[in-house]
């Protein structure tokens, strides 16, 4: 009995362990890299900052967005996590944008889908924009935690890939 048993558990685990991983699977190796700090002090900074990056999220949908700004963000330093609404405005639909929190200690909310969600800018002050019921630090725990990866994968589109080998490339050179 004790000799089936072992052989069970060790499955199981097994079973286990790949399904926790399943949703964060899909994600590229080495997603974030290194960078030195960066800090925006204003939410016209910020603005300026992010309408630089949106023409290169085009085609992108709004949860594949919101991913690739807070890679592109974070990857150049700003610490920036995802927020997470199940009933974003009391719409019971759900709603993902970025938190970005400068060196004074602010918190700024970043909606890359601005123009798509109708909201004043990438930098919305309303009140949604405050209220969220989680805060994702990172690609793997949203993915973990609300959806699967292939729900923000911009990295599978072709534009995304481009994007990221290009950006893979720049870090590379600035750590030469």
């Amino acid at each position: 009995m004790k000799r089936a048993i072992l052989p069970l558990v060790a499955i199981a685990a097994l079973l286990i362990c790949g399904c926790m991983q399943s949703a964060n699977q899909d994600i590229p190796e080495n997603y974030y890299f290194k960078m030195k700090k960066a800090d925006v002090n204003s939410p016209v900074e910020l603005i300026r900052f992010a309408a630089s990056i949106r023409p290169h999220t085009a085609d992108f949908t709004v949860e594949e967005r919101v991913a690739f700004f807070e890679w592109y963000l974070k990857n150049r330093g700003f610490n920036v996590s995802f927020a997470y609404s199940s009933n974003f405005q009391n719409s019971g639909m759900e709603h993902v944008w970025l938190v970005l929190r400068n060196n004074l200690g602010e918190n700024m909310a970043v909606e890359p889908s601005y123009i798509e969600m109708e909201a004043a800018s990438v930098s919305p002050t309303t009140p949604e924009y405050k209220i969220y019921q989680k805060k994702y630090a990172d690609i793997y725990e949203l993915s973990e935690k609300a959806g699967g990866s292939d729900k923000y994968a911009w990295w599978k589109r072709a534009s995304g890939q481009k994007l990221l080998n290009e950006n893979i490339m720049l870090a590379k050179k600035s750590q030469l």
